[in-house]
């Protein structure tokens, strides 16, 4: 049988008497009573006799408070102050020293830090950075930010001119300050002088493609030092009228809008400082209808009633390739074009045409985006028969030093051209000829002949042909 006996669920904080009593066979004896109440209250623990103590087999990540208690002969003593909320969590320390601590920038009177983020934060949030320096020969370590930095640079203002300064950087979390960063070697607080830079990312394009009648802008990000100039020409011409250039310090942009085919073109935009210099060229090309055909003219009238003409290309040809150039007539006195045909080359040969009738013609380009302006000859063309240029063929005669005897008769043929029909004269040294009872002249459109008989005595006939134009012009 037990001599102990625990009572369970009794209501805390609450006092109570017990007693207990003996049974046997015969029956129960008298009872045996506590001599004074007993408090329900939870069992301590071992006692604990030093100023600190660990805390086992608690929830993690709960958070717990604290507070303790002195005991002696006479009792438990007044608790303490409730602790802070702690988190039962790893164990937590203080950062390490940033990995990278450089100058960036510096100025007659300042100088700029750059660092990295420590690769330990010691299991805590960085609050904040600390920057220290050193004035030339010191030893002494300053505090340069009054509050912590919650940024990874700092720019360290109030400075001598040319003076060497260190610096060093240290991180703190909720633990403490970590460990401390310092740079490379002394900077010095002097103007930095840096010549144009271009900043270039994924969304920066040189080439720009616009339909007419829409805008394009033209941006590019620079840096340098001291800040660059920007300005903006245009190759091969002036900047339109409806440009605008917008410059910052470190951007510049030049928008064009309701671009038109004359937009197209490479547009520079030139960057300078004490430093140097950098040029960036962009590309615009505009969508639009070619420009007109230049110099439109005919060549010639050929024999068949029909029309030879030339030009040259656009200036402009819209952004695109000249797909091909149509050619339109209209019969003067009215006033409808008619297309009469189309081609690649630059030269058309216009048929069927009325002979004796004046013809306007006019040429239009043709690129996708559509036709250009017309572009007309500069006067009406007369179908007629084409002027060509009077001519002696002597080849297919075989010796023109003809000897003959008295009485005998000689025929001279020579073959001729010319449109219209050449005039022909013949002559004997310098005695024209003419039709009598001994020379006979016979003149055709391709022919000229010429037959003498009886002559009265030996000599060696010389005789010359003068192929003369109608209108004067003249080939011996």
């Amino acid at each position: 049988m037990n001599t102990s006996y625990t009572i369970e669920d009794l209501s805390e904080k609450t006092s109570f008497f017990f007693r207990v009593l003996a049974e046997n066979e015969n029956g129960i004896g008298d009872p045996c009573e506590t001599p004074e109440p007993v408090k329900a209250t939870e069992t301590p623990g071992p006692p604990i006799t030093e100023c600190a103590h660990k805390v086992l087999n608690l929830t993690e990540d709960m958070e717990y408070e604290f507070r303790v208690m002195a005991v002696n002969d006479a009792g438990v003593g007044a608790p303490s102050n409730i602790s802070l909320p702690i988190k039962a969590a790893e164990p937590k320390d203080i950062p390490c020293a940033p990995s990278v601590v450089c100058v960036s920038d510096s100025t007659n009177t300042s100088i700029s830090l750059e660092w990295s983020r420590p690769m330990d934060d010691g299991g805590m949030e960085i609050l904040g950075y600390i920057i220290e320096m050193v004035k030339g020969e010191e030893t002494e370590w300053k505090r340069a930010n009054e509050e912590l930095v919650a940024e990874t640079n700092y720019t360290v203002s109030g400075l001598q001119t040319g003076t060497d300064y260190k610096f060093r950087v240290a991180a703190v979390n909720h633990v403490g300050r970590g460990e401390d960063k310092e740079i490379l070697e002394p900077a010095q607080a002097v103007d930095r002088l840096t010549p144009p830079q271009v900043d270039i990312d994924a969304t920066f394009k040189q080439t720009h493609i616009v339909k007419a009648g829409g805008s394009v802008c033209l941006g590019i990000h620079f840096r340098g030092k001291p800040i660059p100039a920007a300005t903006w020409v245009k190759e091969e011409g002036e900047l339109s009228v409806m440009s605008e250039i917008a410059t910052t310090d470190g951007y510049s942009s030049l928008n064009i809008e309701n671009c038109t085919r004359y937009d197209t073109g490479k547009y520079t935009v030139n960057l300078e400082n004490a430093s140097g210099s950098k040029a960036i060229t962009f590309v615009v090309k505009v969508m639009d209808t070619p420009g007109p055909p230049q110099a439109v003219a005919f060549k010639e009238v050929c024999r068949d009633n029909s029309v030879s003409l030339g030009w040259l290309k656009p200036e402009h040809d819209g952004g695109s390739r000249i797909q091909c150039y149509v050619i339109e007539a209209r019969p003067k006195g009215t006033d409808k074009w008619v297309v009469i045909g189309n081609t690649k080359n630059l030269t058309y040969v216009v048929e069927k045409l009325n002979k004796g009738d004046e013809y306007d013609f006019r040429v239009k380009a043709k690129n996708e985006s559509g036709y250009s302006m017309p572009k007309e000859t500069l006067a009406p063309v007369l179908v007629k028969e084409p002027h060509i240029e009077p001519s002696a063929d002597l080849s297919e005669i075989s010796n023109q030093l003809i000897t003959c005897r008295s009485g005998s008769t000689f025929t001279i043929d020579v073959p001729i051209s010319g449109r219209p029909a050449p005039k022909v004269t013949w002559k004997l040294e310098e005695m024209r000829l003419k039709n009598s009872d001994r020379v006979t002249i016979k003149v055709t459109k391709d022919r000229a002949t010429i037959n003498s008989r009886g002559a009265s005595e030996p000599k060696e006939l010389v005789a010359a042909v003068t192929v003369q134009e109608q209108r004067g012009n003249k080939l011996n």
